[in-house]
């Protein structure tokens, strides 16, 4: 029965990419809204899918995702839920049934039926996502929305407008914000003591309460890397705590080690980790440790990560169009053979396939194998650029919807690149990162 209190807030937290209680502003607003009423905390995937033919003008979407990446998912909302329960809630997950409905009618249900009377999200560069959140609006004008930032440096856009490459966001960031020098942390936002009781009605009801998926096979990730907030601060800690970060810059193309680059990624990616405690660790690391061109460049590459994101905000759909934010035809197809040899690591280069099936078993590559498969598919075998982006949002475990679109625009000659297409020397480059073939033998390269 719909909840009839009329003197307090019945308030819900939808869940996307903040997975995490801690400098979580978004769960932070939620607690202090309903502190005299009610809370349901709600984790809800696939709820683009029922409105993909209303939102999206993709053609390509993957089936199901991959195990690796469903693996570090289900982890993450695993240690969500414990966080939660911890302050005296718990976590509601909505699946799809096809007994029942889809995750946008299950939402719209629930926030009908308990009467909700605010909606807490965090602000999001997903465009099909915020095309969810406006089809919610409309359904249900009678509740009050709350948007808070949680994934970036910066609360809005902090130049007059995007610069159309990064070097120029980086330097005008750069010369008007001392981000990186500032001598005091930035202050995190207040993790709740408690938080309010979900509805009554629900308390009793397993039907929407998560449970962790079992996985068959074993992990092939290395076994720090396991989802969730307390992983994640506790490689945060680990990697700071090293001399990794003074040697960064002449480590991070290494293709296949796990302390050569920071792997924090795909904690950053799903918000179980926030970038606000990244850069402080960072800041402090500099101050009493070491500052140089290694320590920098992590800076340079969390600066990057906040251009994409403004760059998909800024370009919304665009961001998924073959002609890109340049409007420029690639001289690419789609051939159904070249791909699926693209995906099994089956090609004629075997840097390429030991980089593929690297990923399909791990959910991760190196950012400079990442560039290499990336540019076989749309140099070597001529490929629609979209298909290699759609693949790695599938296998990803810190797949970020502006890095990877952002970046496979970047390397098709389609987007803020100044210099247009970029095509490594496929052969070179093996020498240049796996001259003993190691990788190459290790990951199965060799067809």
């Amino acid at each position: 029965m719909p909840n009839q209190s009329l003197t307090s807030n019945i308030t819900l937290v939808l869940f996307h990419n903040d997975l995490r209680v801690t400098d979580n502003a978004t769960l932070s607003k939620a607690a202090n809204l309903s502190s005299n009423g009610q809370l349901l905390l709600v984790y809800a995937p696939s709820l683009t899918d029922t409105l993909d033919k209303k939102v999206s003008q993709q053609v390509y979407h993957y089936d199901t995702m991959g195990q690796a990446r469903q693996r570090f998912l289900s982890e993450s909302l695993a240690a969500l839920d414990a966080s939660l329960m911890q302050l005296g809630n718990k976590l509601l997950y909505l699946q799809n049934n096809v007994a029942t409905s889809d995750t946008f009618t299950q939402l719209n249900e629930l926030i009908q039926q308990q009467s909700v009377t605010d909606i807490c999200v965090s602000q999001t560069a997903d465009y099909n996502q915020n095309q969810v959140y406006k089809c919610l609006q409309e359904q249900n004008p009678q509740v009050c929305w709350h948007v808070q930032t949680t994934a970036t440096l910066f609360d809005k856009l902090p130049l007059d407008e995007l610069p159309k490459s990064f070097t120029a966001f980086r330097k005008k960031t750069e010369s008007n914000y001392d981000l990186l020098q500032a001598k005091e942390d930035i202050v995190n936002c207040p993790t709740p003591k408690s938080l309010p009781p979900m509805p009554e009605n629900l308390r009793d009801s397993h039907e929407y309460f998560f449970a962790a998926q079992a996985f068959n096979e074993p992990s092939q990730q290395p076994p720090d890397w396991k989802g969730g907030e307390k992983s994640g601060l506790e490689h945060l800690d680990a990697y700071f705590d090293s001399d990794a970060p003074s040697i960064y810059k002449t480590t991070r193309n290494a293709l296949d080690d796990w302390t050569h680059s920071t792997k924090l990624s795909a904690w950053l990616a799903n918000g179980s980790l926030s970038v606000n405690m990244v850069l402080n660790r960072l800041r402090r690391y500099e101050r009493d440790i070491i500052a140089n061109e290694s320590t920098y460049w992590i800076w340079f590459e969390l600066l990057w990560r906040e251009y994409f994101y403004w760059y998909a905000i800024a370009h919304q759909q665009k961001l998924f169009w073959f002609k890109g934010i340049a409007q420029h035809l690639p001289p690419t197809q789609f051939d159904h053979k070249r791909l699926a040899q693209w995906k099994n690591g089956t090609t004629q280069y075997p840097i390429v396939n030991a980089c593929m099936n690297q990923l399909k078993s791990t959910g991760y590559m190196s950012n400079r194998g990442r560039q290499l498969v990336a540019s076989c598919l749309v140099h070597e075998l001529g490929l629609d650029w979209r298909y290699g982006a759609i693949y790695f949002e599938q296998q990803l475990i810190d797949y970020d919807v502006a890095s990877n679109w952002g970046n496979w625009q970047y390397l098709a000659g389609v987007g803020a690149d100044p210099r247009g297409c970029r095509q490594f020397n496929l052969n070179k480059q093996t020498q240049q990162y796996d001259p003993n073939g190691e990788f190459i033998r290790k990951w199965q390269g060799e067809v």
